[in-house]
């Protein structure tokens, strides 16, 4: 039976990085936030297929709520496939009155790709079925994030 109780919180955020740290005032730096991994296509001769070696920071947080809330995280591919699961299974935090108004998950992940493809992690939050993705991309040709200029406000279009 669900606790009547329980607020369910909300995601702050979820990324791939390569390092993650905080400082004396508890704010979170994410370095090398990514969300294209290579993949490497080896000389024919070598025998050796094409690969992608992910090994990130899977950063997850949320914010708000009230209760008691296990996180399930899964890695996934398009066709919805569970390629690998957080090792240490579930993790449980506490959020509310007496309790941290937030939680922060920073999980090592390390996983070698053959295929490339649109892959996600599926965060998959308990109680209630409330479900994230979080999706990143293994390719031959990767490029750098298009960032489209906005007008400012008010500006003829």
């Amino acid at each position: 039976m669900t606790d009547p109780f329980t607020l369910h919180p909300k995601l702050w955020f979820g990324l791939l990085c390569e390092g993650l740290q905080s400082d004396d005032r508890g704010r979170l730096n994410f370095q090398a936030v990514f969300n294209q991994i290579k993949l490497f296509d080896p000389p024919p001769n070598t025998g050796v297929p094409p690969n992608a070696f992910l090994n990130c920071i899977l950063a997850v947080g949320f914010t708000e709520g009230l209760g008691h809330f296990e996180v399930e995280i899964e890695l996934r591919n398009v066709e919805d496939h569970t390629l690998w699961r957080r090792p240490e299974g579930s993790w449980e935090f506490d959020i509310g009155p007496g309790d941290p108004s937030g939680a922060v998950l920073a999980e090592v992940v390390r996983y070698w790709f053959t295929q490339p493809g649109r892959y996600h992690f599926l965060i998959r939050l308990s109680p209630g079925p409330v479900v994230y993705e979080i999706p990143f991309e293994v390719g031959r040709q990767i490029g750098p994030a298009e960032i489209v200029e906005q007008p400012p406000p008010g500006a003829p279009q």
